[in-house]
């Protein structure tokens, strides 16, 4: 098979892949500067003398493009442990006591929703042991691999091959051959999952938010220096550390809608935000975050444990109330707006700034976006 005529059109494949994938670096590196509270992109380009092509034949371009490939994705995975690593969660308790005394609120319900949250973390739409068993059911059962043969008479699965003939494969279509493969295998789990099995048997996302609105606890989340997410899983009935009478009680009041909703603005459904917080706001949480952290290494490293407990349980409550009052808008100087996200917004995963209106003030600029 002479992969010499096709050199020019795959060069331009590369050329038009490689200046789409320029466009989605720009976006996302503005994206990434605007949720960091960077306000200028650097990017130190520089390029002395001159480029010479060494590249003879596709099989070298394609070699050289997947060891690039290789190393630029390993870089990529452990950028992304290291910025998992740095993210700060924190669960917001609404439960009040019935005593006043915040010390007697029971800490169970957190433990409880932070450890399904741990589950949930490797939670994901695609089976990867059927996705690859399916991936070879089509290559070696049903003979997809034979396309990429370099004796186009086998490309035909039905023709007779000897035992003793050993098949050769043309690297760039067996490459192209198993992506493709994969890449059906993958969309056809992930529609399965959205229009059946997520519809029909359950959605593990929205049984978690539930789950915090049956807790009363909400989730507050920072993966950069200004954007995080946000879960609010306020109880419509105030408290939720009940006997299990009550319990039923609030349920049956619930769905025969004698309450209030579970949304965070009164006539919405929506418990889950993508939030873009601006410099005043994470100055305060980091404030009170530090006092918090700074208290429970102490606390680890002293002997008087229990005196540092006590130090450290005022800290944590501090911060949970702040943030409580941020919610709800009982800070005056900590504002923030809900709107949608629009629809470049969505595809490129990256929040404009747009104008407030004429009824808002300049100062605003605290926002949650709704959507997952």
């Amino acid at each position: 098979m002479n992969l010499e005529i096709y050199t020019p059109s795959v060069l331009i494949a590369l050329g038009v892949v490689s200046g789409l994938a320029v466009i989605v670096g720009l976006i996302q590196t503005c994206a990434w500067y605007s949720r960091t509270g960077k306000e200028i992109i650097d990017l130190p380009i520089q390029y002395n003398g001159t480029f010479e092509s060494n590249i003879s034949t596709p099989q070298s371009t394609f070699k050289m493009l997947l060891i690039v490939s290789f190393i630029l994705k390993t870089v990529d995975i452990l950028h992304l442990i290291i910025r998992q690593s740095r993210i700060d969660i924190f669960f917001i308790d609404w439960e009040r006591s019935k005593s006043g005394t915040a010390n007697t609120v029971s800490a169970w319900r957190t433990c409880f929703v932070a450890n399904e949250f741990n589950e949930i973390q490797t939670f994901r739409r695609i089976h990867v042991a059927f996705h690859l068993l399916f991936t070879l059911f089509f290559l070696k059962v049903v003979n997809l691999e034979n396309i990429a043969s370099i004796d186009s008479r086998f490309a035909n699965a039905s023709l007779p091959i000897s035992s003793n003939y050993t098949m050769e494969y043309e690297s760039i279509f067996r490459s192209g051959t198993g992506f493709l493969v994969l890449l059906g295998t993958v969309l056809i789990q992930y529609f399965f999952y959205i229009l059946i099995y997520q519809r029909l048997v359950e959605d593990k996302i929205i049984n978690f938010v539930d789950l915090c609105s049956f807790s009363n606890i909400s989730i507050f989340i920072l993966d950069q220096n200004r954007h995080g997410y946000y879960i609010h899983g306020r109880s419509p009935h105030g408290i939720t550390d009940v006997n299990i009478k009550d319990m039923i009680m609030n349920l049956e009041r619930e769905s025969r809608l004698m309450s209030v909703g579970r949304g965070l603005e009164a006539n919405s459904p929506e418990q889950s935000f993508i939030m873009k917080i601006n410099r005043t706001f994470r100055s305060q949480y980091d404030l009170l975050f530090r006092k918090y952290d700074d208290y429970a290494r102490h606390r680890r490293a002293r002997d008087n444990k229990e005196y540092f407990t006590d130090i450290l349980l005022q800290s944590y409550q501090n911060l949970n109330k702040f943030l409580c009052a941020f919610i709800d808008h009982a800070l005056p100087t900590h504002q923030y707006v809900i709107r949608n996200r629009y629809f470049l917004e969505k595809v490129f995963n990256f929040e404009f700034q747009v104008a407030l209106g004429p009824d808002l003030t300049d100062t605003i600029d605290n926002f949650f976006f709704v959507g997952k």
